[in-house]
């Protein structure tokens, strides 16, 4: 097992390092999200100040989960991602990967999980640092206790599991010539949105509630995220897990099949 484990782990290893040596991306990234950051708040603001109806949170913890989201952003689908797989696919290069002796699947999933790291782990820190230097209403505060916290980046870790395993969903849509490249752009869209990235879940209509609380995006962010912003309970973590669980296992498998199955009817042609 260690043995067939240790060419993932050098994969890992160097796609990592390679993703933290971008200065100029580290940078760029890091002015993006403070910039969006002020932008989000700013609307969210306005919302909460002339607004009619009732949020199910304060503002404060809605500027806790923007900050937060912008943090994590890099860890959903389509953000600050390496396509280098997807470019591959769509110029009929996935030959190459198949002569290694590897696992395309894991190959994939691998590489789609040391890219959304090193871009993580380039934001955090200069991120957290704005939020924290940041007064008034704008500014980070973290309203969630110490085991809150360490149970918010339990699932964030967890919801980073589920996230790749979407991207490599994602990869077996584009190989299938009867789905393409468009619909699974619209799927990596669409999974950002129900991850909360744009706006956290619990500010959308009550109604909805139910719906996003269990459909499979908001493991990857929002609800790992709810945990550290002190809107969620301790309680709620083995359901949260759970639910991370059964989703991460789901798609993986429908992911592994359909990319087994677009590889069997796989023509390579030329010498």
């Amino acid at each position: 097992m260690r043995a067939r484990m240790k060419p993932y782990r050098a994969i890992f290893r160097q796609q990592l390092l390679t993703g933290l040596q971008y200065r100029a991306g580290y940078w760029g990234s890091t002015i993006t999200h403070v910039v969006w950051v002020i932008v989000r708040v700013a609307i969210v603001g306005i919302f909460y100040r002339y607004g009619r109806g009732q949020a199910g949170v304060t503002l404060r913890q809605a500027v806790c989960m923007i900050w937060l989201q912008e943090m994590a952003l890099n860890l959903m689908p389509g953000f600050g991602m390496d396509f280098t797989v997807w470019n591959k696919i769509a110029r009929g290069d996935v030959g190459y990967d198949l002569v290694r002796p590897l696992d395309v699947y894991n190959h994939w999933y691998v590489s789609a999980l040391s890219d959304k790291l090193a871009r993580f782990l380039l934001a955090i820190v200069p991120v957290t640092a704005a939020a924290l230097l940041a007064r008034g209403d704008m500014g980070l505060h973290l309203a969630a206790s110490p085991l809150s916290i360490l149970a918010g980046l339990l699932t964030l870790a967890t919801g980073l599991a589920v996230s790749c395993a979407v991207i490599c969903l994602c990869y077996a849509a584009q190989m299938d010539v009867n789905v393409g490249d468009a619909p699974s752009r619209v799927m990596m869209i669409v999974s950002q949105i129900l991850a909360g990235s744009l706006l956290p879940l619990q500010l959308w209509p009550d109604a909805l509630q139910g719906f996003l609380r269990w459909q499979p995006f908001a493991a990857m962010m929002d609800l790992p995220l709810r945990f550290m912003a002190g809107s969620a309970s301790l309680s709620e973590l083995p359901p949260v897990l759970l639910s991370q669980l059964v989703w991460g296992v789901l798609i993986w498998r429908l992911g592994r099949a359909w990319i087994g199955r677009n590889l069997r009817r796989l023509i390579a042609q030329g010498g």
